[in-house]
């Protein structure tokens, strides 16, 4: 009896033990000397009605959240991440972002060359301070571009996931992988090894934060490294993913960003869901508080449906990382009797197509645009379901998309004045992959559907409800209240 009232007495000592070097670890119950302060951002919301505006905030920050264990989740240091990316998105003097570092105590700030167009490269901001013995380094890697040259130049970098001309891409995403390669070495002398690095990016910012971090890890073995992504894209497949706590990746469900690039790819590091039953029910008022407009965009119920429906469609249509850039040949006679050959790959189609929605003639949305010019496209829209029918018939539909494209490039170029950075070539390449994608054959009737073309037509405000800056703030400061001061 004894020896069994000393087992439970053990079992029961070794629990607390447990518990108590898990609140250690996770930071849980520990007490922070907190900074509170003033920050502002130029918030993500734009539509044809209303202009972008300044977002007002409060932060709070505390140097003791560096000598925590990179590895567990700290919510409150997440906050203080996207508040910081957020703020982060120029070189101007007296930018928010500067005066946000400032705040926080960090004496240096610098940045990387903002007006660079090098289609290899990315932008950041650093700042530097010493805690104790120790330097701390922020970076921040900018995901929001105010010139158009700048915009293309990025989203060229998110199409471009295999490496042109290779036959078997694996590994890390190309471009994120080359934007790395040319400021790791620049970043880590910042600090160096022994020194502590603030990782933090958004969107194609968060990719390249991640695939960043990691390199740091193996380049700077004596270093402690927080990094924290927000609606990232992935970066890497899931084999060569490794193992790196100490990332921690922050995702929405209904965000098409986070969903691609496909066929199994991943992000290094731990993946936490932002969009949750918790912050869908308390981050609305705090929106409102902010006075953001996304407060008003309440269509986005609709869009786990329509990512969930474009994601498996484009994974069916593009079943591979290979097959994504391998090169393929359409061959067609139009209307007028005239024959086509056109070689290319979906990758190339994709990037080209950025000249379009990232030029300097373009105002506003291309999606918008097209959702207000609806009437003339219709003409586009019966070619196209006319060529998914021919396709899911195994008929050629190559006729069909070059109709679509031709009719499309008339209505387009009513919305550039006149002057467009592509061909009708070139529009035929991206009709070709997303037509099946936009418009489906109903396994009940038979018939076209073209529900996801209308949703994505009329709902592109919404479809990037949870990828904006409000949006992940308020969520993440229903998850990370303020302390009392």
């Amino acid at each position: 009896m004894h020896n069994r009232l000393f087992r439970k007495r053990a079992v029961f000592a070794l629990a607390m033990l447990m518990t108590l070097m898990a609140f250690m670890l996770t930071g849980c119950g520990k007490s922070y000397e907190y900074i509170f302060g003033d920050v502002e951002w130029l918030s993500s919301v734009s539509s044809q009605d209303s202009e972008k505006k300044t977002i007002k905030d409060t932060f709070y920050y505390s140097d003791g959240w560096f000598e925590d264990n990179p590895s567990s989740e700290n919510k409150e240091l997440a906050l203080a991440s996207i508040q910081l990316v957020a703020s982060c998105v120029s070189d101007d003097a007296d930018n928010p972002g500067e005066a946000f570092l400032k705040s926080m105590g960090f004496e240096e700030v610098g940045y990387s060359d903002f007006g660079s167009t090098d289609p290899d490269d990315c932008n950041y901001t650093w700042g530097r301070k010493t805690i104790g013995d120790k330097t701390v380094v922020a970076v921040v890697i900018q995901s929001v571009n105010n010139g158009w040259e700048q915009k293309n130049k990025a989203w060229k970098q998110n199409f471009t996931v295999n490496e042109p001309g290779n036959a078997d891409p694996s590994g890390e995403h190309y471009a994120y992988m080359k934007a790395v390669d040319k400021v790791s070495e620049d970043i880590a002398s910042l600090g160096g090894d022994g020194a502590t690095f603030w990782i933090t990016g958004h969107s194609r910012g968060g990719a390249i934060a991640n695939v960043l971090a990691a390199r740091l890890s193996d380049k700077l073995s004596g270093s402690k490294i927080f990094a924290y992504t927000f609606e990232a894209p992935a970066t890497v497949d899931a084999e060569a993913a490794g193992d790196y706590k100490f990332i921690h990746n922050y995702v929405c469900s209904d965000d098409i960003v986070t969903h691609i690039p496909l066929w199994g790819m991943t992000r290094y590091g731990v993946m936490h869901e932002l969009k949750t039953k918790e912050t869908d029910e308390g981050f609305d008022e705090i929106l409102v508080s902010l006075g953001s407009d996304a407060a008003g965009m309440k269509a986005r119920i609709v869009t786990d449906d329509v990512v969930a429906g474009i994601v498996e469609n484009l994974e069916a249509k593009v079943p591979s990382r290979a097959e994504y850039s391998a090169e393929r040949t359409d061959s067609w006679t139009d209307a007028d009797g005239n024959n086509h050959d056109l070689t290319y790959s979906w990758q190339e189609a994709y990037v080209k197509l950025m000249d379009l929605v990232f030029n300097e003639n373009s105002s506003g949305s291309l999606f918008e645009g097209l959702a207000a010019k609806r009437g003339e496209l219709e003409g586009a829209i019966m070619y196209l379901v006319v060529g998914v029918e021919h396709e899911s018939a195994g008929e050629d539909p190559s006729a069909d998309y070059w109709e679509t494209a031709k009719r499309l490039y008339t209505v387009l170029s009513g919305l550039n004045g006149g002057e467009m950075p592509v061909s009708e070539e070139d529009l035929y390449k991206v009709v070709r992959v997303a037509a099946p994608v936009l418009v489906t054959i109903s396994e009940d009737s038979g018939e076209p559907d073209t529900e996801l073309l209308i949703d994505v037509l009329g709902y592109n405000r919404e479809l990037i409800y949870s990828h904006l800056f409000d949006t992940a703030i308020a969520r993440l400061k229903v998850l990370a209240p303020a302390p009392k001061q």
